[in-house]
């Protein structure tokens, strides 16, 4: 089967395009891309991945590593949600009939990617507010079992078809 051009089958190796106008010599910026590109092709070839760090230390850092959960606990548990919903778990299931069933798959994950890292509850505390969660768990639950709570209520749930 032929392929667009550009496109590759999974696992094939491509020449590392030529960087025109980059050298070396140049003695600028250029000198430093072509290092990149040159780590870059050492890493494809030798099939080394560098790990992805231990613990977000941003805002940033966490919400790129937990996109699903930041709009979860930032959507659903902000100053406002008293206002909104009567406690934590009518909320939670706001969020489960209210999303799309992959989104919600999602955040499970990443809860439980979350809970992997083996964070002490301190850890877990800034966790939950980088990631915008501006309330309190709920007062019988540490910002981790809480969690631990979400994701095992999260995966149970089936919307009802209408």
């Amino acid at each position: 089967m032929a392929l667009p051009a550009g496109r590759a089958h999974l696992g094939e190796a491509r020449p590392r395009p030529a960087l025109a106008g980059l050298s070396r010599r140049d003695g600028g910026g250029s000198g430093a891309l072509v290092q990149l590109a040159d780590h870059i092709k050492q890493s494809i070839e030798r099939g080394e991945v560098p790990r992805p760090s231990e613990l977000p230390e941003t805002r940033w850092e966490w919400h790129a590593r937990f996109p699903e959960l930041g709009q979860f606990l930032g959507g659903w548990f902000s100053q406002d949600m008293p206002d909104e919903f009567t406690d934590h778990e009518a909320a939670v299931r706001d969020y489960a009939v209210s999303t799309d069933r992959t989104l919600v798959a999602r955040v499970v994950g990443e809860i439980r990617e979350l809970l992997a890292l083996g964070l002490d509850e301190a850890d877990h505390a800034v966790a939950v507010a980088e990631l915008g969660m501006e309330l309190e768990p709920p007062g019988d639950h540490s910002p981790g079992s809480w969690l631990s709570a979400v994701a095992d209520e999260l995966s149970g749930f089936r919307p009802k078809h209408v």
